[in-house]
């Protein structure tokens, strides 16, 4: 038979077979989305932190200025000092005591920022809005305990009251929020700071820096030495360095890492052994057919990419359909990877999504030739027979 003939007994194959071609089509979908998701776990759980940090601009320090002794203008110049990269600030921040439902939640260190954005600690919107009016702030999500919600989904329980300030004011959750350092507790709009300072004090200043050396505690003190010696005497209330969060989310990560990594891996070698089985049967029960496919004039060569063809293209809808569906299905468990782990987002990376399919497709065909070529091999008359009954033996192989 011509090559022309064969390509079209190929491409006849899965419209006459509906069925194993539902079948398989199925199972690398399954499989492909699996694997999918098992690359995404495994990347998310490379280095979790360092990641984010790079992607959220996180701030190598966390300075608070005395606003006694330093003015706003005298901060941002600071912004020139050698040695530094980036700045983003000064914030007005305001450490406040709160309640929530009548009883004490703890005191928080609120920053006045007008968007989460910027070119140091670009804030994560994790769920609801940024505050725009008075009496609204944003959360950090990594606030601990049973607390508020957003305003709109919790039905009166997203309501902070601050105290030990005049009016007691009331400040309404509208959304969560990440900063990959924890700058601050959570972040009301510029305006809102003049009502949260206690009566005859002005709310202290913050600002935020990365710097081309900040890799040690050495750099770290260097580099907060440095920015003090422009700033009047006194000026520095304190400052937090970006290794104490990277220490942190370090710890948390340790205890979670073993069981993403270890779930990650069962799924991609459930998909390999499922696919490689399932493919390698289909071509396997097929014998008989071989078997006629040769006593008509097939060659070898014409055999294999028969079968290729008749698991390829099924296989193929079923990995690009899978690989949707993985980013489908990771969607959610990234998320809440991405809470566990203490960092804004996650997402399947590029890679993956294409990783995964044409893995998945390249065993298909790995599956399949492996059978096909020992079938292309066998006379009319074994194959026909080989299709009938199973060869004679113990079947261990």
């Amino acid at each position: 038979m011509s090559w022309g003939g064969s390509v079209r007994t190929a491409s006849g194959g899965p419209f006459r077979h509906k069925v194993q071609a539902f079948v398989l089509c199925m199972v690398l979908l399954v499989s492909t989305a699996s694997a999918t998701l098992g690359l995404a776990l495994l990347a998310a759980s490379s280095g979790p932190f360092d990641r984010a940090f790079a992607a959220q601009h996180g701030a190598e320090v966390a300075l608070s200025a005395n606003p006694a002794r330093v003015t706003a203008a005298e901060l941002a110049a600071t912004s020139h000092v050698a040695g530094v990269t980036a700045a983003a600030g000064p914030f007005a921040e305001a450490t406040v005591q709160t309640q929530f439902g009548g009883q004490p939640f703890g005191q928080l260190t609120l920053a006045g920022r007008a968007a989460p954005g910027g070119p140091v600690d670009d804030l994560v919107l994790t769920s609801g809005h940024w505050p725009d009016g008075p009496g609204q702030v944003v959360l950090d999500d990594n606030i601990s305990g049973p607390g508020p919600g957003i305003g709109s989904l919790n039905l009166g329980s997203s309501t902070l009251t601050v105290t030990g300030v005049t009016g007691k004011p009331s400040l309404t959750v509208v959304g969560f929020a990440n900063s990959i350092t924890s700058s601050a507790d959570g972040w009301v709009t510029p305006g809102e700071m003049t009502a949260l300072r206690a009566p005859g004090t002005a709310p202290a200043l913050q600002m935020l820096y990365r710097f081309t050396a900040a890799g040690s505690d050495a750099q770290i003190r260097a580099d907060v030495a440095a920015v003090a010696r422009t700033l009047p005497a006194g000026s520095v209330a304190g400052a937090s360095s970006w290794l104490a969060a990277q220490a942190q989310a370090e710890g948390n990560g340790a205890i979670m890492e073993p069981f993403v990594v270890a779930f990650a891996l069962i799924g991609l070698a459930m998909a390999v052994l499922i696919v490689g089985n399932v493919v390698s049967g289909a071509v396997i029960a097929g014998y008989q057919r071989i078997g006629v496919l040769k006593s008509i004039g097939l060659t070898p060569a014409q055999v294999v990419v028969v079968y290729l063809s008749r698991v390829g293209w099924p296989a193929l809808a079923g990995c690009l359909l899978g690989a949707v569906a993985g980013n489908v299905l990771a969607a959610p468990v990234l998320h809440q990877s991405a809470g566990a782990y203490g960092v804004g987002s996650q997402q399947v990376p590029l890679w993956a999504s294409v990783a995964a399919p044409l893995g998945m497709l390249a065993l298909t065909v790995l599956a399949a030739l492996g059978p096909a070529i020992r079938a292309g091999r066998l006379s009319a008359v074994e194959a026909i027979a080989a299709g009938r009954a199973p060869r004679a033996g113990r079947g261990y192989a």
